[in-house]
């Protein structure tokens, strides 16, 4: 192998490598951090009525309210499955 053939072939691995870096952190930029309550109530199996009545008896309330609307934290989420 010659010197001009391993530099194409170093550069080439090194493209894959930046190209699947860049691809996994888009993924990361495009991953939800909090959701509403119809996908909360679905992600843990509930009805919307049982996020109602665990909000009211402090069991898991939501991290933020923007007006009418409610915000459940990804992280919430996520300790409440491994609770149930």
């Amino acid at each position: 192998m010659t010197k001009e053939e391993l530099i194409r072939d170093f550069e080439q691995v090194v493209r894959k490598v930046v190209n699947q870096m860049q691809v996994e952190q888009q993924a990361l930029k495009n991953e939800k951090l909090t959701y509403t309550r119809d996908e909360t109530a679905e992600i843990l199996n509930v009805s919307l009525t049982t996020l109602h009545n665990w909000n009211k008896q402090g069991v898991f309330k939501p991290s933020a309210k923007v007006g009418k609307k409610v915000y459940y934290s990804k992280n919430d989420i996520q300790a409440k499955l491994k609770i149930n």
